[in-house]
């Protein structure tokens, strides 16, 4: 079983392939690619699972990462795909996913002290 930390660790590499998925791409290059629409959404999925498994306790010190927003994502991507909208998926990406980052940083962070 994964600790906490390590959970964290994790949605953070899926944070950052996220970005990286999504850097120097257009709204336009990404809705042609579904190579990138796979890719994005695959960890999307892991990030929910990821944080799904982080412990309540947890969750409840740091209200500031949407924990249960993360999850109903990758709800939505795994169980509803046919009804997931790529430009939902590209706006999270380009608005959320790096403060989501440097939230989950600092927990890290604070975790490790």
């Amino acid at each position: 079983m994964l600790t906490d930390l390590q959970r964290l660790e994790h949605m953070i590499e899926n944070a950052e392939l996220l970005l990286r998925f999504a850097a120097n791409l257009s709204e336009e290059e990404y809705a042609s690619s579904v190579e990138k629409q796979y890719a994005m959404k695959f960890a999307f999925v892991m990030l929910g699972e990821d944080a799904a498994a982080i412990s309540e306790e947890l969750k409840l010190k740091y209200p500031v990462i949407p924990w249960q927003k993360i999850r109903s994502m990758r709800n939505t991507v795994a169980h509803d795909y046919l009804k997931t909208e790529e430009e939902i998926i590209w706006e999270t990406v380009a608005r959320d996913i790096e403060p989501l980052r440097q939230k989950l940083l600092q927990v890290k962070s604070e975790l490790q002290t």
